[in-house]
């Protein structure tokens, strides 16, 4: 036992110090979280909304200003007729007043009308009056609208519509700020889709494949909304998405392509990340 005991002590002593010694496997990362699209603000989403039903009350507001004037003038039956309110005079010459819906108003003749009139048995459009015109049908035919000479017609056209013009011009002024305040509404999904997936912003046109060809369309719509109130509230629109959404990206817009883009641009401003410059 004792030679058993020395044999492997010397063992112990002769064995090197350096002997390698087995490694853990090296811990596999962890998983990156996927990116995530930002997650809709329920406050801004409310204070779109309360914008878009402010400007449908002021539309609704403004065309009974003119439906108002109108009725000032003479123009007391209101008829339905599809996108449009058709206000009639009892004074067929007058002609009637149609008021469309996308905020324009048109002057035409009254049409002939068959209206049964009031006679010694029966009132107006009564079923006693309408037995009269089977006995004289000309008396139940009113074609007067038609008969109006076009000097004199035109004459109450430009009388009708000086007299109701400011209101008009309100009324459609309304009706292009909803038309407006609906669409920046959708326009950051829009510009987000563009982005993300190539969507473009033409219905029909070929998918943006690059970052380049999703940019220059993106100035593109900026480039060509209208020298108005109206496009200059799109132009803010894109501007505010593009300095939220893309700006500080690895894709960012540079200084050079900004200042590249504004020598070329036929806008009526140069294309400004600015708040300030958009303001102004």
């Amino acid at each position: 036992m004792v030679i058993w005991a020395l044999l492997s002590l010397a063992v112990a002593q002769d064995a090197p110090d350096d002997v390698p010694t087995a490694e853990p496997p090296p811990a596999e990362p962890a998983p990156q979280p996927k990116p995530t699209k930002k997650a809709p603000d329920p406050d801004e989403e409310e204070y779109s909304e309360e914008v878009v039903v402010y400007a449908q009350l002021r539309v609704e507001q403004a065309r009974e200003k003119v439906i108002e004037d109108l009725l000032d003038l003479g123009y007391t039956k209101v008829i339905e007729k599809g996108d449009a309110i058709v206000l009639r005079n009892e004074a067929t010459w007058k002609g009637d007043v149609w008021l469309h819906d996308d905020g324009w108003m048109r002057i035409k003749r009254q049409p002939v009308q068959v209206q049964a009139p009031a006679t010694p048995w029966g009132k107006k459009n009564s079923a006693g009056a309408w037995a009269g015109c089977v006995l004289y049908p000309f008396a139940c035919v009113r074609p007067g609208g038609q008969l109006v000479g076009t000097r004199k017609f035109r004459a109450v056209e430009d009388r009708t519509a000086s007299a109701v013009n400011p209101g008009v011009s309100e009324w459609s002024d309304r009706v292009a700020d909803l038309a407006v305040d609906t669409k920046v509404d959708a326009l950051p999904d829009r510009l987000q889709s563009l982005w993300d997936d190539g969507v473009p912003m033409e219905e029909g046109a070929p998918t943006l494949a690059t970052v380049d060809e999703r940019k220059a369309a993106i100035l593109k719509y900026w480039e060509t909304r209208t020298e108005t109130p109206w496009g200059e509230a799109i132009r803010q629109a894109v501007e505010g998405f593009v300095l939220g959404e893309i700006q500080g990206t690895a894709n960012e817009f540079t200084d050079a392509e900004i200042d590249a883009f504004n020598q070329r641009s036929r806008a009526g401003r140069p294309f400004s990340l600015d708040r300030r410059v958009a303001d102004d």
